[in-house]
This record gives structure tokens, C-alpha cells and sequence, in this order.
């Protein structure tokens, strides 16, 4: 299952949310992380219903907010089916 992370490299919020969904998913086979630089293709964030940064697609499912903490991320893991 392909799990896409939209970020900036200049996020530290994002660097946190990474850092907790590699954590997460670290030794789950079958899932692929893809991770997308929102700030040189923002028209195909926009166009996938990215409205804030960190975002976590999969599927149709996304989570953002200002703050992902590990248990929010991996409530989502666990509601989209990944844990």
C-alpha cells in the first residue's frame, strides 16, 4: 500500500510527522512511503485536497493538521487499514 507524506523540507512539523510515520511503518512489509515537496509541485498537492502541511494521503483518506502527533498518525495507520 503506497502511503504519500506531502511536506517542505523547510517544515519542522513535517520533519516530526516523517520522523513518526518512519517509526510507524518501519518494519511493515507492503508499505511503500512516497513523500512529496509540496513547494515545487503545489498544483498537484492543491489538485489531491492538500490544503495544510504535514499531510498523509492514502488513498482517499488524508490527516493534517499543525501538529501530527505519533498516536494521531497511527490512529489513521490503523483506521486506513496499514496497521
Amino acid at each position: 500500500m503506497k502511503i504519500l507524506l506531502y511536506r517542505t523540507r523547510f517544515c519542522p512539523r513535517c520533519a516530526i510527522a516523517r520522523k513518526h510515520l518512519l517509526a510507524l511503518i518501519g518494519d511493515q512489509p507492503g508499505l511503500q512511503l512516497e513523500e512529496r515537496e509540496v513547494l515545487s509541485s503545489w498544483k498537484d498537492a492543491k489538485k489531491a485536497g492538500i490544503r495544510m502541511i504535514p499531510a498523509i494521503r492514502i488513498g482517499n483518506d488524508i490527516l493534517s493538521g499543525m501538529y501530527l502527533t505519533r498516536d494521531d498518525i497511527r490512529r489513521f495507520l490503523q483506521q486506513t487499514g496499514c496497521l
